[in-house]
């Protein structure tokens, strides 16, 4: 691996620091073709998922914690009227009930779900890069290209709008580090990360369909 990347965290004597995180998601934010070019250069799974797994939980903890002040702000509404009856408020309860539930999702749940997500989305991308001819690199590469592609999820931490700034600029960096990780064009790695949501869409729409003529054709009948 080259001594200086855009991907920090991928190397040894810098990876997993907190510097290195912020510099990994920073530089594929900011100058994503070169940060695939250097993602491209390196090797190993482990260091990826990591990266990817960790932005998930912070990203959970956060929306966590959105729920935890909802919460208390439903208790605050409630304590007044509680005092009056000398009841205990049901947020009281639910509250510390919401954070013991959300940990244990954190700490177990969402590392083995994003786990799960990354292969599968890995697996489709470069299932669909064989397809049009363009898998010039294995299917490490094409799951390196996923994790690290995880970092503008942090914008989920934005309330209202981050979740579509999150959404829509993951799929712009997917969108590069395909292009960039296995030398194609951007048509064919545009298509290889909107095929599987044309596929999915298009299912659903025949389920629709399939479901939606079955009816129409039982009144039919039952008219006749």
């Amino acid at each position: 691996m080259d001594t200086y990347t855009k991907v920090p965290w991928d190397l040894p004597q810098t990876g997993e620091g907190p510097s290195a995180f912020y510099a990994t998601i920073k530089n594929s934010i900011t100058d994503p073709v070169s940060f695939f070019d250097s993602v491209g250069k390196g090797e190993g799974l482990l260091r990826p998922w990591l990266y990817a797994v960790i932005i998930s939980i912070i990203v959970f903890a956060c929306v966590a914690a959105y729920q935890a002040g909802f919460a208390a702000l439903q208790f605050g509404t409630e304590i007044t009227d509680a005092i009056r009856r000398v009841v205990l408020p049901s947020s009281m309860l639910s509250a510390p009930l919401m954070i013991v539930f959300f940990l244990v999702l954190a700490a177990f749940v969402m590392p083995v779900a994003t786990t799960v997500g990354l292969f599968i989305q890995a697996g489709l991308y470069h299932l669909g890069l064989r397809i049009l001819g363009s898998a010039k690199r294995d299917f490490s590469q094409t799951f390196r290209t996923v994790c690290y592609s995880f970092g503008p999820q942090v914008f989920h931490v934005v309330p209202i709008f981050g979740g579509l700034i999150a959404g829509f600029w993951v799929i712009v960096l997917n969108i590069i580090g395909l292009k960039v990780v296995h030398d194609t064009t951007y048509a064919r790695s545009a298509i290889t990360v909107f095929l599987p949501l044309i596929i999915c869409c298009g299912l659903i729409l025949l389920i629709i369909t399939t479901i939606l003529g079955g009816v129409f054709a039982a009144i039919v009948t039952k008219q006749v």
